[in-house]
């Protein structure tokens, strides 16, 4: 047989757990989380730093292997007039060697700002003649985008 207090602790702890859930949910009033600033909405200026080369190189792997190394560059902006939380989207493409490579980072405060991108592995192939990047820096957010470099540069053995 059960006692009244083994019954009446199980009731609380319902009760209790019931009441805060009331409370802290969005009926009650009462958010016991604190809101988390909304990523990716605002604005800012960007002035790009680097990447200022005509072009990306190409260099050879080591130990005699038979790859090669795309170097991207990282993008490094100087950062004004920040409201609110955008990102800048840094996107590398060179089509010729099927590469497509990304980054992005938040921008919370002004200041400079580095956006790296790994360099990244080809097999050995012929000459890169009249191969082409393009580089593309982005200012994002919920409600636009604004692009602040879009430019193309060549692919070189170096």
């Amino acid at each position: 047989m059960m006692s009244e207090d083994s019954v009446s602790v199980p009731l609380i702890a319902v009760a209790v757990i019931l009441v805060g859930m009331l409370l802290s949910g969005p009926v009650g009033g009462v958010d016991l989380v604190p809101e988390r600033p909304s990523l990716d909405e605002g604005t800012a200026s960007v002035t790009v730093i680097e990447p200022t080369a005509d072009s990306i190189r190409v260099t050879e792997g080591r130990f005699g292997t038979n790859v090669s190394y795309v170097r991207i560059p990282d993008l490094v902006i100087d950062v004004t007039s920040v409201e609110g939380q955008p990102r800048v989207l840094y996107q590398v493409t060179v089509p010729d060697l099927n590469i497509r490579k990304q980054n992005d980072k938040l921008v919370q405060s002004n200041g400079r700002l580095r956006v790296p991108i790994s360099d990244h592995a080809v097999v050995k192939e012929g000459a890169l003649d009249g191969v082409r990047a393009r580089l593309v820096v982005r200012v994002q957010s919920y409600s636009g985008e604004t692009v602040v470099m879009n430019r193309t540069v060549a692919v070189q053995r170096g």
